[in-house]
């Protein structure tokens, strides 16, 4: 066996002797390969000095990792177009303490007056007139200056309200002698006037006076022209929301524009004095509620004195009036005054 390997060992040595001496070996060269060849680059090939040469990276700089926290730049603010605010700053007295009223408002010191009496009457009377469910606005005109600052508005306000029939609030159109403000003890501003401007909202404007159930808006010191006058219908319907009557007390007519309140209003009361009844001043008063389309649906003749008491016994020359509507009338033919009761008359 070991004579056999060794045999075959030789012959395999042979063989490949034989190959090797029969073929030569000739080397070849690699073949290049495809697409660019990379050179290295040596510290030679780079520029000296950075700033001298610029270096460009293929591709775009790599983002660079945050270390730490990052601080975002701020988003910018669209700027959005707003109106002007206005604003008024108030008195600090502008709720004033409620005080007691005036002693010239019989219907509320002395409810069992003759003259209180009147009053009760009227209140009837002008209520028939307004039968719907919505709250009347009832404007009160002094046709001259013996009839402005009597207490006829205050007087009607009061019987009103003492006979259970709502909340009544009581407007001052203009401040004036001997207006209902003062009567109640209410302060000028604020009133009507800011609220037309829209200096204050409705609630800071309504002041509650010391007698239950009446409540007064006073005239207000704001300018106020032909646009805010515009307001007045809304205003006067946000106040019908809130009350059940309201009374309008304006000034003597002629002294200032009143066209608006008298359109705006339900029921327009001339406030005259017995002597006044074919005087100039009625037939202009009569003439502007016609052109104005206000709707006049009565009259209210008074003995009382402008802006003076009312006695305590019983002695005073008041005398309350309520005439039926005179609309449709020539203004020469109102009739007389029909007087209901006269103080000290029982």
């Amino acid at each position: 066996m070991g004579r056999t390997f060794e045999v075959l060992g030789g012959r395999l040595r042979k063989a490949a002797g034989a190959e090797s001496a029969s073929i030569p070996f000739t080397p070849t060269e690699p073949e290049p390969p495809a697409g660019p060849t990379l050179v290295p680059v040596t510290a030679d090939d780079l520029p000296a000095d950075d700033d001298e040469v610029p270096h460009v990276e293929v591709g775009g700089p790599r983002k660079r990792e945050p270390v730490g926290p990052e601080l975002l730049p701020p988003k910018a603010v669209t700027l959005v177009s707003a109106p002007e605010v206005a604003f008024q700053l108030l008195p600090s007295d502008v709720r004033t303490p409620v005080i007691p009223p005036a002693p010239d408002l019989i219907a509320y010191h002395r409810p069992d007056h003759p003259a209180a009496r009147q009053y009760r009457l009227l209140a009837d009377g002008i209520a028939a007139q307004h039968p719907a469910a919505r709250a009347p606005v009832l404007l009160f005109v002094p046709i001259s200056g013996r009839t402005a600052g009597t207490a006829t508005v205050a007087n009607l306000a009061v019987t009103r309200a003492a006979d259970g029939f709502g909340r009544v609030l009581v407007i001052e159109a203009e401040r004036g002698r001997g207006s209902s403000a003062e009567r109640f003890g209410i302060s000028v501003v604020p009133g009507v006037r800011e609220l037309l401007t829209r200096a204050v909202p409705l609630t800071l404007a309504l002041h509650r006076t010391a007698v239950e159930g009446i409540f007064l808006l006073p005239a207000g010191k704001s300018s106020v022209g032909t646009d805010e006058m515009i307001r007045l219908p809304a205003l006067l319907d946000q106040l019908r929301a809130r009350f059940d009557w309201i009374v309008v007390d304006a000034p003597v007519w002629g002294t200032h524009a009143l066209d608006d309140w008298v359109a705006a209003s339900d029921g327009v009361y001339l406030v005259i004095r017995p002597d006044e009844w074919d005087s100039p001043h009625t037939d202009v008063a009569h003439d502007g509620i016609a052109r104005a389309h206000g709707r006049l649906r009565g009259c209210v003749t008074t003995h009382e004195p402008a802006a003076a008491s009312a006695n305590d016994n019983g002695s005073g020359d008041q005398v309350i009036d309520h005439v039926g509507s005179p609309i449709d009338i020539a203004r020469g033919r109102l009739r007389a005054p029909l007087v209901i009761r006269r103080p000290g008359d029982d």
